[in-house]
């Protein structure tokens, strides 16, 4: 008898709890955030200025006679690609990279394709700046000051 009045109290505490047959809720499509949101900054162009750093081995530095550019090539919604361009005594060296833009609106993550990673903030339509980070050894760090160009 004790088991019956368990059971029977437990289907009916189930059933009060919302356990019952409901159709599951689904999400319209169109309420899904859009990939590329008004009010995402355009990152495309051409970013130059001056930076400074500090190197393992060399210490720091304002990089005399280094120029660099990089160049936002593709930007699809927050995600975006290019070069950068290192210019060293005439001689040019240019690496890919990915970024991406923070959800608001204003931080940037970029990873390079041959090593080193970059944090940053957009500070202004024309202007960025970024922490560059290079692990292992040698490592090294950088600010860069850009305006687009």
């Amino acid at each position: 008898m004790k088991i019956a009045l368990l059971s029977l109290a437990f289907v009916l505490v189930a059933l009060s709890c919302g356990c019952t047959d409901h159709p599951p809720v689904t999400v319209p499509v169109s309420a899904a955030v859009p990939v590329s949101q008004p009010g995402t900054p355009n990152l495309l162009g051409t970013w130059t200025g001056p930076m400074q750093g500090f190197d393992e081995g060399s210490g720091f530095s304002e990089y005399p006679g280094l120029r660099i550019l990089m160049n936002v090539t593709e930007q699809k919604g927050r995600i975006f690609t290019g070069t950068v361009v290192f210019i060293a005594n005439g001689t040019a060296t240019e690496s890919g990279f990915a970024g991406a833009i923070g959800h608001n609106g204003k931080t940037l993550t970029i990873a390079e394709r041959n090593g080193g990673y970059c944090t940053g903030e957009i500070l202004g339509e024309n202007e960025i700046e970024l922490i560059y980070m290079q692990d292992g050894s040698p490592y090294s760090i950088a600010i860069d000051s850009f305006r687009r160009v």
